[in-house]
Parts: structure tokens; C-alpha cells; sequence
């Protein structure tokens, strides 16, 4: 008995040996080997995909907070979020996800058209074809990075009145469209 446990043992430590001296990474996550063109290019998707997010947020945030009283549902704000639609920053953005939102964008172009039922809500960020694109970039809890980031610029920046939060909206806005104003790849909770 004692003649088959070397052996076996043997087979288990030889085909440990080629993992033990190289980074082991999930799977799931990609490249952002910044030496490599295929890291920097991984990166740069990267924060084009956290500007675009946090700009489209904003699309919809300001309008409600600016129209507060006078919206009463969805074909009054959908109008007003088309209009500010970060299209430049969806165009610096990988492809896949360009054609996800402009599919989302056509949507609530025919709900508005009548061609489609209304929906309270166009875009679910928790919806698995764009859970799936964003784990491709290891972006997966991204929605709640945003939140978490955008309510400490807001709170930072106001004293909690409507007027002063939506002028803190509006400059976070302005900051992020021009690149003063740049989301961390990671935000603490």
C-alpha cells in the first residue's frame, strides 16, 4: 500500500509545481497589466466605461431633480434624458456596449412613439446582459461604485437644499464631461 501512496503523492506535487511560481488571478478577471498594450488598452476601456456610467446617471438625475413637481411620469422625463444623453462618451466605449445602449435608446425612442409599452424603467443596471459585459472589465458592483462616489462629490458640495444639490449635480457634471473631475477606479463604501 505504502508503494502506491508515493507515487500518487508524487503526480499531486508534480502537478502543483508549474502553478507555484506564477500570479494566480480569478478567471473572470481581465488583464490590466499596464506594461502590456492589451492592459493599457483594458484600462482605458475601463475609465471610458466609468465616465459614460457616471454621465448617464447624471443624464437622468439632474433632469428630475430640475423638473421636481413637474413630472408626473415617464414620457415627461424620457424626453428630457434623451436630450442629455452622453453620446460623445458612449462612442469612446467598446463596442458591445454602444450597441447595448443604443438598443436601450431606440427602446425608449419607440415607448415614446407609442411603438413599445412604457416601462418606469428603460435601464436596469442590474439587467444580465449588461451584469455579463461589465464582469468581462471586473466592473460588476459598478452601479453601487457610482452611487457611492457621486453621494460623496454631492454631499461635499452641498448644503442639502434642492437648489444646492442640483447646482452640485450640475457641476459634478461639467467636471466629469470636461475631465477635471475623474471617478477612482474603486470607491470605498
Amino acid at each position: 500500500m505504502k508503494t502506491f501512496r508515493t507515487p500518487l503523492l508524487l503526480c499531486c506535487v508534480l502537478a502543483l509545481l508549474p502553478c507555484m511560481s506564477q500570479d494566480v488571478a480569478a478567471l473572470a478577471m481581465p488583464n490590466v497589466d499596464l506594461e502590456t498594450q492589451e492592459g493599457r488598452k483594458m484600462e482605458d476601456e475601463r475609465a471610458a466605461i466609468r465616465k459614460f456610467f457616471v454621465l448617464f446617471y447624471l443624464s437622468a438625475i439632474i433632469p428630475v431633480m430640475e423638473n421636481q413637481g413637474r413630472i408626473r411620469k415617464e414620457e415627461d422625463i424620457y424626453p428630457l434624458m434623451l436630450k442629455v444623453f452622453p453620446e460623445k462618451e458612449l462612442k469612446a466605449c467598446p463596442e458591445k456596449l454602444q450597441k447595448l445602449m443604443n438598443d436601450k435608446i431606440q427602446g425608449v425612442k419607440d415607448m415614446l412613439a407609442g411603438k413599445k409599452q412604457m416601462k418606469p424603467e428603460p435601464f436596469d443596471p442590474e439587467e444580465p446582459e449588461i451584469v455579463a459585459f461589465l464582469a468581462v472589465y471586473g466592473m460588476e458592483d459598478l452601479d453601487q461604485q457610482i452611487m457611492n462616489w457621486m453621494g460623496r462629490q454631492i454631499g461635499s458640495e452641498s448644503d442639502g437644499k434642492l437648489e444646492s444639490v442640483i447646482q452640485a449635480f450640475r457641476h459634478l457634471k461639467d467636471g466629469v464631461e470636461s475631465g477635471k473631475i475623474v471617478m477612482p477606479e474603486k470607491v470605498e463604501e
